[in-house]
């Protein structure tokens, strides 16, 4: 019986955002995580030798129990059951192998064992599941293209393949039957392995050449290459090069060197140059950083704006979309950032000057880093800690100088910004009347309130401002289980609810009548 799955939620349960298991031969660490909740729900696996042979150590919410059981064994279970029964859209799924391992026969008999129990559990639902991001470590490619072929094509955006061991290659001919069955969109592919070589980069070629229309571009990352690969790669023709970090190399795939060609003649004939005197830096041509930027997230968005001025220039002209899933302020004696996007792991930025100088560079950043999202965020969260509140209490002027400038940069948008889940970990309403107003109404679906943490005494909240709000009205999830509500039930608008858990300090009986007839409350004193 799987454990993880039958000790989550109703809700983590059927409609989990996203799923990672990361597995080496000895352990597993599993996580689901919801774009409802700014926390995840994690467990881990240990492998332990137990009275009647192999044992597995499971741990979550902080809690040790022993199952009579080989440690993957339990995991495959959890997967097939997160999988099988999921019901709405997923943004990933991730099975990945951890580094270090023991001993590699053992992995690969678990990563056979993964990629089996993954196929059987999309094989056995009754519709295709929609994941945008699917990650899985694989012996062969065609295990991996047995369960992409599984799932529905039209809603798959990026599959990665990690490749764990050194000894593991692929070729052209391999990946060609991932793109196949690729309908209308075009798929992004993430390949994962231990060295980059000039042979790795001919079956790149290969496999560009031959899949250029379904595929949109092609990542390698590796932990070492040959020095000769750099040049190979500046001199190559079949694609263009979106970007070079250490130890990943992005091949953009779109159709775009005939376009670059007419742009150049164009500006040739204008500037009356020669072929041989004109230079021209691609990255400064709005036609060619726009598809460029179509790919990037908002760090590399920000590192290309930092090459030269020119450049920033053509960042800032063709406004490309950051792709940002979560946005995360923290308010405490140091102020911290983090940022999620859907194409890199989590920014962190840490403040640490004056508050009035952290005040001002966290607004400057946030309105440089959102300025030109145009997806719809999962969440903006934003908390305050006790040891600033106490300073914030006593100074109003401290208070605005914060929230006010966040403010302003959701008022100088050209649109409102768009965010599924709103969460402030505050009991003012003043600060929630600086932030709420100015999101898009039409998309904000979850509203969550919360006390700030660390402080003994009740705490209680006004809403007669923020119930006046559209984005209020327009809701559908409303969470304030740790403030006692002021505002008469009656008088909080709140039928337009579907799932409600908040505190209140008074229910009279007409309060009472009126959940009743309210279809969203399951209410208990």
């Amino acid at each position: 019986m799987p454990f993880f799955y039958d000790h989550v939620n109703t809700l983590e349960k059927h409609h989990p955002s996203g799923i990672v298991f990361s597995f080496n031969d000895e352990e597993t660490d599993g996580e689901t995580w919801h774009w409802h909740y700014g926390d995840s729900t994690e467990y881990r696996c240990k492998y332990v030798e137990g009275s009647a042979g192999a044992s597995t150590v499971v741990t979550l919410h902080g809690r040790e129990c022993l199952v009579e059981d080989y440690f993957i064994s339990v995991v495959c279970e959890d997967v097939e059951a997160f999988v099988r029964n999921q019901k709405k859209e997923m943004y990933y799924i991730k099975l990945e192998a951890w580094k270090p391992y023991r001993d590699q026969k053992v992995l690969e008999t678990i990563i056979n064992r993964m990629c089996r129990c993954l196929e059987n559990s999309l094989q056995s639902r009754t519709e295709k599941l929609k994941v945008q991001n699917l990650s899985l470590p694989v012996l062969k490619i065609s295990q991996a293209i047995s369960a992409v072929n599984l799932l529905d094509r039209d809603f798959l955006s990026m599959v990665t393949v990690d490749l764990p061991f050194e000894d593991q290659v692929f070729t052209a001919e391999d990946l060609i039957p991932l793109m196949e069955r690729q309908g209308w969109r075009r798929l992004g592919l993430t390949i994962q392995l231990h060295k980059f070589s000039p042979q790795v980069l001919e079956e790149v070629r290969k496999f560009i050449n031959c899949t250029s229309k379904q595929l949109n571009l092609i990542i390698i990352k590796y932990q070492y290459i040959d020095e000769e690969c750099y040049k190979l790669i500046e001199e190559a023709t079949f694609c263009k090069v979106d970007l070079i970090l250490t130890g990943e190399i992005v091949f953009g795939v779109n159709d775009f060197r005939d376009q670059l060609q007419e742009i150049t003649m164009r500006k040739r004939l204008k500037l009356k140059l020669s072929d041989n005197t004109i230079s021209i830096n691609i990255f400064e041509v709005p036609l060619i950083m726009r598809s460029i930027a179509s790919h990037l997230g908002c760090p590399q968005i920000q590192s290309l704006r930092k090459v030269s001025r020119g450049i920033r220039q053509c960042v800032d002209y063709v406004e490309p979309d950051p792709h940002i899933l979560s946005y995360y302020i923290w308010l405490g004696n140091s102020l911290r950032v983090r940022i999620d996007s859907m194409m890199n792991r989590p920014i962190w930025a840490h403040y640490k000057g004056s508050l009035e100088q952290d005040a001002v560079q966290i607004e400057k950043d946030f309105d440089l880093n959102t300025r030109h999202q145009k997806s719809c965020m999962d969440e903006l969260y934003i908390e305050m800690f006790k040891g600033i509140w106490k300073l914030l209490e006593e100074d109003h002027w401290v208070r605005s100088m914060i929230f006010i400038r966040l403010k302003h940069a959701l008022m100088s948008r050209t649109s409102p910004l768009k965010v599924r889940k709103l969460t402030l970990i505050t009991h003012w309403q003043c600060l929630l009347m600086e932030i709420l107003p100015y999101l898009d109404a039409e998309y904000l679906e979850s509203i969550s309130i919360q006390r700030i943490r660390g402080i003994d005494e009740e705490c209680t909240i006004d809403l007669d401002e923020i119930i006046k709000t559209e984005q209020w009205v327009k809701a559908k999830e409303l969470c304030m289980k740790t403030l006692t509500a002021r505002t008469s039930i009656q008088d909080m608008n709140i039928l337009n609810f579907e799932t409600i858990d908040i505190s209140m300090e008074t229910m009279s009986p007409g309060d009472i009548t009126y959940c009743r007839k309210a279809s969203c409350f399951e209410w208990e004193f």
